[in-house]
């Protein structure tokens, strides 16, 4: 563990081909007081160590694991592509709460743990109290009539004028891994580049709501989510570098913080989580889904939580107004972080710890 967080890590082994590495607080265990963190791309539990210092001054046990294919989560087995199926990577979450003995639990989910944390709530429903979603609105399980939209987008975008390209569609190709992978100081470059290019300090970060779910209304995003089509994405990235003096004052993300994510990755790797992407955009994993006729709302108490620069919470025109009308009917309302980006629980732990916990007053 590096810096002065004061939490545990640990490894739990034999979960589901797994040894999940998780980080805990000091909070003594109680009875629902037990908040699970599942973080998002390209982070690890790592990612909340703010939260979970200042959960724990709440009386609230945390623990965040290291998701299927991430940090020091090692597999035990040979992981085919179906292995990252979002109905794989729940029954990981499940089988873990089993063997920590966890009755129930609060669940939050940033960014891609967002979408775990939505299926989560689908599928293992019984032991989740609350549910915060941060960063990614989640409208609901694939419909049919929909399973090839985002693939005919992407398509329409290499016409325009300049070429472009959806980044989902990117990470899931062969060559995303090697690009960002290339050394460790590349890597290092990408990482530092990447989460200031999605932070309230790149201040060009001032998303609005897209009128419609076409090629040209697309392509007002910014690169990191409408790549050019020529480029990797860390060529793309590296054009918004951030200057001396601004990495200088990241308190959020210091160097030694960046270089706990470096030492993840070198050892992990970055292959896996991008098989994430590649699963979830398949043809067949959205099948998969819509075959077991899941339902299409929940009734858990749920709120969500979104950086004020941060683009997310309208990548998907229609997702957003979908998830707050008709996917989450016991619903506590939106919460627009000011003065944070993608990385909101990052960026602005304290308001971002305050919308949570108040929310968790609310439902006690």
């Amino acid at each position: 563990m590096t810096n002065n967080y004061n939490l545990k890590s640990k490894i739990l082994n034999n979960i589901n081909g797994l040894n999940i590495h998780i980080l805990e607080n000091n909070a003594e265990i109680k009875k629902d007081n037990i908040i699970l963190l599942l973080h998002g791309f390209p982070e690890i539990s790592f990612s909340y160590r703010y939260l979970m210092v200042l959960f724990e001054k709440a009386g609230y046990y945390c623990i965040a694991p290291d998701q299927r294919g991430y940090g020091f989560t090692k597999s035990l087995t040979n992981e085919k592509l179906n292995s990252f199926s979002v109905l794989n990577l729940t029954k990981d979450i499940f089988l873990l709460t089993d063997k920590l003995n966890i009755k129930s639990y609060h669940l939050v989910g940033h960014d891609f743990g967002a979408y775990i944390s939505s299926y989560m709530c689908l599928l293992y429903p019984k032991k989740i109290s609350s549910l915060t979603l941060m960063s990614m609105p989640f409208s609901g399980p694939p419909l049919l009539k929909n399973i090839d939209k985002l693939f005919k987008i992407n398509k329409k975008l290499s016409l325009l004028k300049p070429k472009k390209k959806h980044y989902q569609y990117y990470f899931s190709s062969h060559s995303a891994s090697n690009n960002i992978m290339k050394s460790k100081q590349e890597l290092k470059n990408f990482f530092r580049n990447y989460f200031h290019f999605k932070s309230y300090a790149y201040k060009n970060n001032k998303p609005f709501r897209l009128k419609n779910f076409n090629a040209k209304d697309f392509s007002k995003m910014p690169e990191y989510y409408i790549m050019p089509f020529n480029l990797g994405i860390t060529q793309t990235v590296k054009k918004y570098a951030p200057s001396l003096s601004e990495i200088t004052y990241c308190n959020w993300l210091n160097n030694e913080d960046l270089n706990f994510y470096i030492k993840n990755f070198l050892k992990s790797g970055i292959k896996k989580p991008l098989y994430w992407y590649r699963v979830m955009l398949s043809k067949k994993e959205k099948l998969r889904i819509i075959k077991l006729n899941l339902p299409r709302c929940i009734s858990i108490p749920s709120i969500f939580i979104s950086g004020s620069a941060d683009w997310g919470m309208y990548q998907k025109p229609g997702d957003l107004e979908s998830m707050e009308s008709s996917f989450l009917k016991n619903y506590f309302g939106r919460f627009i972080i000011d003065k944070a980006g993608h990385w909101v629980q990052q960026e602005q732990p304290n308001k971002t710890f305050k919308a949570i916990i108040n929310f968790l007053k609310k439902i006690k």
